[in-house]
């Protein structure tokens, strides 16, 4: 089957998996920003990005690797299952450390109990998922998601509205309900497509040998994964810093409903297409993977321009009226510049999937890592300027100095490719 058209067949499975989440989602956004108030969504935002940087540390090298090797494994039930419990053995490793740093820093027993519950069920359904990715069942997180995001915002209405727990409780006892759920899914899944596979017995020399092959290729990108965190939470910690807890619920609202619903939109592109990446990477269909991506940055690109001219036709009119926010000049950059950052970065998602194929993840690592120290550098020379909207374009700054720094390698290339056939022409 053509590349494109068996990426098309599972994108659309997965749209249809986060249609209904993210019109749910979008809901909960304002919905929540209401009962917490905007500097009580913005305290929440914070911790749970905080689960989600220390799940990509934990469980991004592994999920990593489980797509990248899936295609190459002779038994892919046993080689699951040993992934699956690499990925228990290290969110256990890690429970204790967790718990006692969320204690220290928030004082609270109970919430850095909370916490690490959530971190360990995120990151085991964070380890589940590119197995179902992998074996092509883009149908089944249809559901997976949808039994997650409905778990999460139905028990924190009710929660929030009848227990009497503190707000931050009530949210993070959403979390691990939603994703407890979803997990539990998403094995039977698992479980049903290798019921027809033999196990074999799994031994503590085969787990070491998978543990070192992961970890290889998975430790530079893991890391990757907490600084691509870092680029998009950096400025929320500025903000509050410099401007106080309403200014940042505020823009946090706007970075949320506008950055994860298009995230939300484009995010099967990335989900369907790198199991095809690393399957016809395998059979060594280079110029197929090359013409593929550039039809999906073509397309994203179109969608940049299509989402900026509705932004601002009418979309920031509603977006305000939506999250209740002052309708300023300042407010409305800010989305603008989120929309930019987040369409920016996508692209690059697409870009670097060459250097996933080819395991340089550590090349990548480095990248994010300039991208990173540069929009820091940036907010320390620009600290006196006092304007909230230094915050933001530090983000945008970080994410087109990434794109470029991994696009630089493919520009020469492209650029000697022009220069050879120019010189074939002259010479004919």
């Amino acid at each position: 089957m053509d590349l494109f058209l068996k990426f098309k067949k599972d994108y659309f499975n997965y749209l249809i998996s986060i249609i209904l989440p993210a019109l749910i989602s979008g809901i909960s956004i304002p919905l929540f920003k209401h009962v917490l108030g905007a500097s009580g969504y913005g305290n929440f935002s914070l911790w749970f990005n905080a689960v989600l940087i220390l799940t990509s540390t934990l469980s991004g090298w592994i999920s990593q690797s489980i797509i990248l090797f899936y295609p190459s494994s002779n038994n892919k039930r046993s080689f699951s299952n040993k992934a699956l419990l690499l990925s228990l053995r290290t969110q256990l490793l890690f429970l204790v450390p967790c718990f006692l740093i969320v204690w220290l820093i928030s004082g609270d027993v109970f919430f850095a109990f909370l916490f690490s519950i959530a971190l360990i069920f995120t990151s085991l359904q964070f380890s589940v998922l590119p197995i179902i990715q992998s074996g092509f069942l883009s149908r089944k997180i249809i559901f997976s998601e949808l039994i997650r995001i409905v778990s999460y915002v139905g028990f924190a209405l009710l929660l929030l509205k009848f227990s009497g727990l503190k707000n931050l409780y009530s949210l993070f006892i959403a979390i691990i309900i939603a994703y407890a759920f979803s997990l539990l899914y998403l094995l039977r899944q698992s479980a049903r497509f290798f019921e027809n596979i033999e196990l074999g017995r799994i031994t503590k020399k085969e787990l070491i040998e998978l543990f070192r092959k992961f970890f290889s290729y998975g430790a530079p990108l893991s890391l990757w994964f907490v600084f691509s965190y870092l680029l998009s939470y950096t400025d929320k910690l500025f903000i509050l810093k410099n401007f106080g807890g309403e200014v940042q619920g505020n823009y946090q609202a706007i970075f949320d409903l506008l950055s994860k619903s298009i995230i939300l939109i484009i995010s099967p592109v990335v989900t369907s297409l790198f199991p095809i990446l690393t399957s016809a990477y395998t059979s060594g269909n280079k110029n197929e993977i090359r013409n593929l991506l550039k039809k999906l940055i073509f397309y994203e690109a179109g969608g940049f321009a299509l989402v900026s001219l509705l932004y601002w036709l009418f979309g920031a009119d509603v977006l305000f009226i939506i999250l209740k926010i002052p309708d300023t000049i300042i407010f409305k950059w800010m989305g603008f510049i989120v929309i930019s950052a987040t369409f920016t970065w996508q692209i690059a998602i697409l870009v670097q999937k060459r250097f996933e194929l080819k395991l340089r993840s550590l090349y990548l690592l480095s990248m994010v890592m300039i991208a990173f120290f540069v929009q820091i550098i940036f907010y320390i020379i620009f600290k006196n300027y006092n304007n909230p909207l230094l915050y933001p374009l530090g983000y945008l700054l970080a994410t087109i100095i990434y794109l470029f720094l991994i696009s630089v390698s493919e520009l020469v290339t492209i650029s000697k490719s022009i220069k050879l056939k120019t010189l074939k022409v002259n010479q004919s």
